[in-house]
């Protein structure tokens, strides 16, 4: 899979909402395909996520430029992905049952 964004949509069925979902398109393709991963909040839960993270923002301003492990300067290669230990929290560790 090649392209993955998160998209905000507001609508009206019973009560007004606003939906995030994460969509994805295969390589070669242009069909723009919906993933099962996503949330539905009302309008007064958006509202009140918002102020929750504009207060964390406030409170914590390096937080603004921070960037995933994934996209940092150690994952130019596949083996040195492979040995984060962010994306792989259970390297070395021993799966046999004592």
């Amino acid at each position: 899979m090649s392209h993955w964004w998160w998209t905000i949509c507001f609508s009206y069925h019973w009560f007004p909402m606003c939906g995030l979902q994460k969509f994805f398109v295969l390589y070669g393709q242009q069909e723009i395909k919906p993933t099962r991963q996503g949330i539905a909040l009302r309008l007064n839960e958006w509202m009140e996520m918002r102020k929750t993270i504009e207060s964390i923002n406030d409170a914590h301003p390096t937080l603004d430029t921070a960037l995933p492990s994934y996209m940092q300067d150690d994952h130019n290669n596949q083996l040195s992905a492979l040995e984060c230990r962010e994306c792989y929290p259970f390297i070395g560790v021993s799966n046999k049952l004592s």
